[in-house]
């Protein structure tokens, strides 16, 4: 019973290990340049301020200097 229990953890555990490989696709100066873009109009728009304010909040909103 033991090794049928230690046995099919193993198997779970190499399973799992295959899935989480290291090939996340890499972020090109074109799609950032891009994003950029689309912040800052985004950042700019009263209306999209108003609809997404917490968002605005952690991305647009300049900190405070002190």
């Amino acid at each position: 019973m033991r090794v049928a229990v230690l046995g099919l953890l193993a198997v779970t555990a190499i399973l799992i290990a295959g899935c989480s490989g290291d090939d996340k696709p890499a972020i090109t100066t074109a799609s950032q340049a891009s994003s950029d873009a689309i912040l800052k109009r985004d950042c700019a728009d009263p209306k999209w301020k108003q609809e997404n304010l917490g968002l605005w909040y952690s991305v647009c909103r300049r900190p405070m200097n002190w």
